[in-house]
């Protein structure tokens, strides 16, 4: 009896073992894709992040402060936000929807944050120009320093 209790529990265990390690790896996601490039500020910055048929084309920036707000901001308030919109175009030419985890991290020239913000988003199967978007919070008086952005993507499953 011992001897068949223990065969059962060494099966169990191994089938355990097996259940695990197929799970894990059903989990487990794309890579990891970086890039840093210049401050999208009048144009669209190129990124071409592949992985797989998904491309991240290129980022831009929305609702910049001007010269005249970053001026009034150092005027009158220091603390004054702006809430710039992100805009990341890609393409997904696979047949299956990806799930993407987007991170945008404004450094100054000393390679210091000055805003960072992220989210997660679906790259749409057999989309050839779509977006994907979020909001970023910035100092006003700080957006004339930000002249680098780290673009991180993670893929997920």
């Amino acid at each position: 009896m011992k001897n068949v209790l223990r065969s059962t529990l060494t099966c169990l265990a191994a089938c355990l073992a097996v259940c695990l390690a197929a799970s894990n790896a059903a989990a487990a996601g794309g890579p990891l894709l970086e890039k840093e490039v210049e401050v999208p500020r009048a144009t669209r910055i190129p990124l071409d992040l592949t992985w797989e048929k998904c491309v991240l084309v290129d980022v831009e920036t929305q609702n910049d402060p001007g010269d005249k707000a970053v001026l009034a901001a150092k005027e009158h308030d220091p603390k004054d936000l702006t809430f710039l919109l992100v805009r990341f175009h890609y393409k997904n030419s696979d047949w299956i929807d990806h799930r993407v985890r987007l991170r945008a991290v404004l450094l100054d020239a000393e390679g210091n944050v000055v805003a960072d913000a992220g989210r997660t988003g679906t790259m749409d199967k057999g989309q050839t120009d779509d977006t994907l978007s979020f909001p970023m919070k910035v100092k006003t008086v700080d957006w004339p320093n930000a002249v680098k952005m780290r673009v991180t993507a993670s893929f997920l499953k």
